[in-house]
């Protein structure tokens, strides 16, 4: 039985600006949604921005490349 699991994509050809760009607008809405006072409307986008592929590219890319401070 062959498990090897082949990658989606390639690192280095996801378009990083269109993920920004996509998470950026999802925190947009849900900072409207909260300025009108709209609870149900906050939670359901903040649902969706956790379960986002762009948002958790993002995350992985931030903790694996961005976040590396020295050593000493």
């Amino acid at each position: 039985m062959n498990t090897v699991l082949k990658p989606m994509y390639k690192w280095n050809e996801i378009n990083w600006r269109k993920l920004e760009r996509n998470v950026f607008k999802l925190q947009k809405r849900i900072y409207k949604a909260s300025r009108r006072d709209d609870v149900k409307t906050v939670r359901r986008l903040q649902k969706l921005l956790m379960k986002s592929w762009s948002t958790k590219c993002l995350a992985v890319r931030r903790v694996t490349q961005d976040n590396q401070g020295s050593a000493t």
